[in-house]
């Protein structure tokens, strides 16, 4: 089963020719005025196959949801690693995917991304939304 190495949020991120690269990477919460509101952000991910599991399609899914479960949005797709010549055996090939997207923030509280790769869950990254005044008081 492929891993996930990591999987992380930041405010912007691209990823080419196997190396990412990353705007202030680590966000946990997202300060506002005022909700509802949005949030353009950046999700890393790594995903590393071994060599039987190269040369064919793998779904990874990501499912962007609030603390009662609702679906606010979602994204899939399709990854075909192919395995690089001269990797040393029980080596990993890795997938690097940088997703660049605007989610919706419709009130203040907890929301999380659900990573999936072929309908199994891989990671869950936990995300708040809190008031700005809370920060500006210390909270």
């Amino acid at each position: 089963m492929p891993d996930l190495d990591y999987a992380l949020l930041c405010d912007y991120v691209r990823a080419e020719h196997g190396l990412a690269h990353v705007i202030a990477a680590g966000i946990d919460t997202v300060w506002t005025d005022e909700a509802p509101t949005g949030r353009n952000l950046g999700l890393l991910m790594r995903i590393g196959f071994t060599r039987n599991e190269c040369g064919r399609e793998h779904r990874v899914e990501v499912i962007f949801q609030d603390e009662d479960g609702e679906r606010l949005s979602q994204i899939m797709g399709v990854v075909a690693p192919e395995w690089p010549e001269g990797n040393p055996p029980n080596w990993k090939a890795g997938a690097l995917l940088g997703l660049n997207l605007g989610i919706p923030l419709p009130r203040f509280g907890l929301y999380a991304f659900e990573v999936l790769v072929n309908d199994s869950h891989m990671k869950t990254i936990p995300l708040r939304v809190a008031r700005r005044e809370a920060a500006e008081e210390g909270g």
